[in-house]
């Protein structure tokens, strides 16, 4: 268990780091799926298998640590427990559920779709590991479920979960079939401030989770989900203004945080 505290140890530093990196990177480089797909990011697949394939890893590993630490972890406990299921709800939904309802034959690299099985592996490992394994044995007694940082973060986490969802659905709605690759402006709630609401959503997601755990892995996955979600927010603003000029400036939509950005 040592040895796996040092690489976890060293596993958080490095995942900073890189979010830091990935973040600076993508000012610059926007990679190729969704609205800005392009086919010079090598071999495709069709997108719906490649979010399967890339989002169903995490949701797998965080079961087999969960199972595991039954027998070589903390044992089964409430509040970890509890954590757990939220984690698993949102890659339930974003593994198996969200591809099979996307409408349209976009396409995804197979490179960007590697990167984010590695990422997903990794987070797993980072949330799995201290839940499970690493945290203090006496860190989630049952009173956290009644604590402040637990109601604020559950209630901050369901509401990005319904505001990701529900902006989803509306995008996908827009398109008439399942032929239909063309792109459309979303409107009406969570449309009406940002470009982008299904990402303010999920950041909202990981915000309130981080916070329900209170943990520094928690709070590395805030940082990637920033690093990684608001160069793509300015990104897809950027393509809109592209595909649809005044018709979409004139709404005057922030890119994804309400007021702010």
């Amino acid at each position: 268990m040592e040895i796996f505290r040092i690489f976890y140890t060293y596993l958080l530093w490095i995942m900073t780091i890189l979010g830091v990196i990935v973040f600076i990177m993508l000012q610059f480089v926007t990679p190729a799926y969704g609205m800005t797909y392009n086919n010079r990011w090598g071999v495709s697949i069709r997108s719906n298998k490649a979010w399967l394939i890339m989002e169903a890893p995490v949701f797998i590993a965080m079961l087999i640590m969960f199972i595991v630490s039954m027998f070589y972890g903390h044992g089964f406990n409430w509040v970890s427990f509890t954590m757990f299921i939220f984690f698993e709800l949102h890659y339930l939904q974003r593994s198996f559920i969200f591809p099979s309802l996307m409408r349209g034959t976009s396409m995804m690299p197979i490179s960007i779709m590697i990167t984010g099985i590695v990422f997903n592996t990794f987070n797993a490992l980072m949330q799995g590991g201290w839940l499970f394994y690493l945290s203090p044995d006496d860190y989630y007694p049952i009173s956290w479920l009644w604590s402040p940082q637990f109601i604020i973060g559950t209630i901050i986490f369901f509401l990005g979960m319904t505001i990701n969802m529900h902006a989803d659905r509306i995008i996908r709605k827009l398109r008439k079939d399942k032929n239909d690759n063309n792109y459309y402006i979303p409107y009406g709630w969570p449309f009406k401030k940002v470009s982008s609401a299904n990402y303010f959503g999920e950041i909202l997601e990981w915000i309130g989770f981080a916070i329900l755990c209170w943990s520094v892995a928690g709070l590395v996955f805030v940082i990637w989900s920033f690093a990684n979600i608001v160069p793509r927010s300015k990104a897809v603003y950027e393509r809109y203004t592209q595909f649809f000029g005044e018709e979409f400036t004139k709404l005057n939509r922030y890119k994804i945080f309400p007021y702010i950005y």
